[in-house]
């Protein structure tokens, strides 16, 4: 079975919402927690934190598809 594409965008739209909000700095450092960030994107995507913890940090795996294939198409 293939991962449709939908599934593909949602989850690079993830990762680029929790990088987007790691990397806001104020006095030099991280303004918001890892935690707080995770709960955020779950809260925007309509997912659990775990899930979007999973898909952030690589912990999704797709079948029958080399996972660093689907991100750089």
């Amino acid at each position: 079975m293939a991962v449709k594409p939908n599934t593909v965008r949602l989850h690079q739209d993830i990762k680029k919402e929790f990088d987007k909000m790691s990397n806001v700095r104020e006095f030099g450092v991280q303004k918001y927690s890892t935690d707080y960030i995770l709960n955020c994107v779950a809260a925007k995507y309509y997912r659990a934190a775990k899930t979007v913890e999973n898909i952030v940090f690589n912990r999704v795996t797709y079948p029958n598809q080399n996972q660093t294939q689907l991100f750089n198409e």
